[in-house]
């Protein structure tokens, strides 16, 4: 038994050092590979960079690019046509395929006619000149790319290397100048193609959710997701300080809304809140439905916190929302916010500090009066002040007895505001029992037992 688990766990230790062991030759085969791929090309890689910067420091890039590829084509000419280079043959492919690669080279100078596209979509040169810049390092590399492959049979003869090798070597080169000029091609048209889809879509659709389409666009297009995220919130950024678009961050991300579509919709919706003078959570979510086309936690979202027609408000029968149009139907207490409807006589004006209970109104007082304190009396009571401010979340659980059903949530609701008052004037009170007993004292406030419920203070 003990040579089975013995045997098991020479075979486990076996697998895991020959998975380290597979680990470490593909990490070192990758390093040697990128290290041989660097001898190669870089080389012309850099040659192309800094070539880029120094046309691009004299503001000649475009026309450097023109000439270069104007030799470059009749250099490529005379050697596949002519046969004039001494170690190709003409009419081969080793000596025609420079005129393919040198003619892609000369499409992608149509680059301004191509950013003058994107800048019709709302992206300037600015926005993509990074892109941009990459775009002309490619064109240069694919040049010193071609002129590597183009001396490689030249090597061959100087220093009688194997020609086979240094054929493939040539081919290699050319390969990668042709896929250099291809990727920075297709950069730039996909470059052109999202902002044209961009642009359109905010003209056509109505609503969309901006996290959503983002994925879908960077799914859509062969660039950065980094790219495609900074032209996306460039060109929606323009249209909201336009006017032209809202943005609303609800529920499930970020949503845009055409402006006018907007205002339309809400309008009509607007019109129909002036039909009663206050609705449910239910009833507005019935009358609004899903006119946005939202989805429903962000159409649920929207009407808790966007709606710009009316307010929610307070009432004792709950939470309702009331339009605009009919808030002066309402008063509000000062103290507590709690909201009623008051349909006061015509040219009555209405008191700009009501309050609902006389427990507000004293609290109110209580307040104020704190807040006109002297502020020397108030530091020294400040630790009163803030012993009782502690003990509120400890009785927060037992304050719902307050509102409790069963006849005893008034009584309740006066022996604790009776009690919070006599505290806050530091007064050494204490409820007893905590049952709001018919007989008996419901409090001990300074040595005096206090049952009376209602309106009591000591």
């Amino acid at each position: 038994m003990l040579q089975i688990v013995g045997a098991l766990i020479l075979l486990i230790a076996g697998f895991a050092i020959l998975r380290l062991l597979f680990r470490a030759l593909i990490s070192t085969a990758s390093a040697l590979a990128g290290l041989i791929l660097l001898c190669l090309f870089g080389p012309a890689l850099l040659a192309g960079y800094i070539t880029e910067r120094i046309t691009r420091l004299f503001h000649i890039r475009w026309l450097a690019g023109v000439f270069l590829t104007i030799a470059g084509m009749i250099i490529s000419l005379m050697w596949g046509l002519d046969g004039k280079h001494i170690a190709l043959e003409a009419h081969t492919f080793d000596s025609v395929k420079f005129i393919l690669t040198t003619a892609l080279a000369g499409g992608l100078l149509a680059v301004p006619l191509q950013i003058k596209n994107i800048q019709q979509n709302g992206i300037t040169p600015e926005d993509i000149s990074k892109e941009i810049n990459g775009y002309y390092c490619c064109f240069y590399t694919a040049f010193f790319l071609m002129a590597c492959s183009a001396c490689a049979p030249l090597i061959a003869l100087q220093y009688d290397i194997s020609p086979s090798l240094m054929w493939w070597g040539g081919l290699l080169y050319w390969l990668a100048a042709l896929v250099t000029l291809l990727w920075a091609a297709s950069q730039i048209q996909a470059l052109k193609k999202l902002t044209c889809a961009i642009s359109q879509t905010l003209e056509e659709q109505p609503v969309l959710n901006s996290k959503s389409w983002q994925t879908s666009l960077q799914n859509d297009y062969s660039l950065p997701d980094s790219l495609t995220e900074r032209i996306w919130l460039t060109l929606i950024s323009q249209r909201i300080s336009r006017g032209e678009l809202r943005e609303f961050e609800l529920a499930d991300g970020n949503w845009l809304l055409n402006n006018a579509w907007y205002e339309r919709n809400m309008a009509g919706f607007n019109e129909q809140l002036k039909e009663n003078l206050s609705f449910t959570p239910d009833e507005l979510k019935t009358l609004f439905r899903n006119r946005l086309n939202l989805s429903p936690e962000a159409n649920d979202d929207f009407l808790d916190r966007c709606l710009d027609g009316g307010d929610w408000y307070p009432f004792s029968e709950g939470r309702r929302f009331v339009s605009f149009h009919h808030v002066d139907e309402l008063r509000v207490c000062a103290s507590c916010g709690l909201t009623e409807v008051h349909h006061a006589p015509e040219n009555h004006n209405p008191d700009p500090e009501w309050y609902c209970s006389s427990l507000c109104r004293e609290t109110e007082i209580l307040c104020q009066e704190i807040y006109e304190r002297p502020y020397n009396c108030f530091i020294s009571d400040a630790t009163a002040n803030g012993l009782i401010l502690m003990k509120l979340p400890e009785t927060w659980s037992t304050n719902e007895k307050m509102f409790a059903s069963g006849g005893q949530g008034h009584g309740f609701a006066a022996e604790r505001g009776n009690h919070i008052v006599d505290r806050v004037r530091l007064k050494n009170a204490r409820i007893l029992g905590d049952n709001n007993a018919r007989n008996g004292a419901d409090r001990l406030v300074s040595g005096t037992e206090i049952q009376t419920k209602y309106c009591s203070t000591a």
